[in-house]
């Protein structure tokens, strides 16, 4: 038997002005975050309970302390920057040890309208992630058949990362496509201490000893064919490498090729109907931990496809009567790294009334 709280508590002052040739806004954030956990063990034959270790520490908290800054100027008519800093102190304290992280993180943007409907886009930023009390105090079973101890000399993570993307956007459409990477280093990741506890779970412990190289590209488009149908689309592809201990393979929890194509007709303002494809591809390139995970086929996860039908009817301002069909092929599938399946064919009424 298990029980997990978490209490969080925060405030946010900010002052924010437009200025004539843009805006600023500076803030400071203040969040304090108190956990407590417990765990017994019960024996179901003489229903005797004996106190075991808790999942988190018990009695554990993560403070967090932030100054932060953010402005936009316009450089020209065509040209806008953007740059933001944040300082940050974080204080996460566990009932034996705690660890303190300051860090600095900021981001940098150039806007360049092209002409009226093109637009060019950059953004480069640094951030990092310290260590909370999950990573420092996760203790006991976990998925994958893992059992984790706690590591108090964890440091703060540290990502570089930066994309590029160009947008157009005329009368009757809308397109962009962005291509971005990031490099993820003195990641903390859970690792093997080589034993094994007596039913037999490997003993995992979480270490600063990961970087990753991820990368990927972004594509969507709309297009009103006429005034009565639309086409929606987008498509998104990543892919990511990591290393461990001199070990490259391929990043954790990586989703596969997927896109979504949507097709909608509104004859008047009273009918509307629309039909939809979500697919995504096969993802069989694993690292050692997704293969590990009881979540994750160890041979990959299977390409799938969904498809849908929604009609409508607004026979009055007030009254909205929707019918929609979902998965209407029955597939059988699972988005990559979930537990749990996707549901089969579906079919929903809803009615709803608004009052004015």
């Amino acid at each position: 038997l298990e029980k997990n709280r978490s209490d969080l508590y925060g405030v946010t002052i900010s002052g924010s002005k437009q200025v004539e040739r843009g805006s600023w806004i500076v803030g400071i954030d203040f969040h304090h975050d108190d956990v407590a956990s417990s765990r017994v063990s019960e024996d179901v034959a003489s229903a005797a309970r004996t106190e075991i270790a808790p999942r988190f520490p018990d009695g554990s908290s993560m403070q967090l302390l932030s100054a932060y800054g953010n402005g936009t100027w316009a450089a020209s008519q065509r040209h806008s920057l953007t740059l933001g800093l944040r300082l940050s102190d974080v204080r996460t304290r566990l009932p034996s040890s705690g660890v303190h992280n300051t860090e600095i993180s900021g981001d940098i943007g150039w806007v360049a309208d092209l002409d009226d409907a093109w637009q060019f886009t950059a953004n480069v930023g640094y951030g990092f992630r310290a260590p909370n009390v999950f990573d420092l105090g996760t203790l006991g079973n976990r998925p994958g058949n893992r059992f984790n101890i706690p590591n108090p000399g964890l440091e703060s993570e540290h990502v570089i990362h930066g994309d590029l993307g160009i947008r157009y956007r005329g009368l009757q459409s809308e397109f962009s496509l962005v291509v971005y990477t990031m490099d993820y280093g003195d990641r903390i990741t859970s690792v093997s201490t080589g034993a094994t506890t007596p039913d037999g779970r490997d003993i995992t412990q979480s270490v600063n000893a990961a970087s990753s190289d991820i990368y990927g590209v972004e594509a969507s488009a709309r297009i009103e064919v006429d005034l009565n149908w639309l086409v929606n689309a987008n498509l998104a592809y990543t892919r990511g490498e990591q290393d461990i201990g001199g070990i490259s393979e391929p990043a954790d929890r990586i989703p596969p090729l997927s896109g979504y194509i949507g097709i909608e007709y509104a004859p008047d303002s009273a009918f509307g109907f629309e039909a939809w494809a979500s697919i995504a591809g096969a993802q069989d390139r694993l690292s050692a931990r997704d293969i590990r995970d009881t979540r994750i086929d160890p041979n990959g996860t299977p390409g799938w496809a969904s498809l849908g039908v929604r009609g409508t009817w607004r026979p009055s301002d007030e009254w909205l009567l929707t019918l929609e069909a979902s998965n209407i092929l029955d597939a059988s599938y699972r988005m990559h790294g979930s537990g749990i399946d996707a549901t089969g064919r579906n079919l929903a009424v809803r009615v709803v009334r608004t009052w004015h």
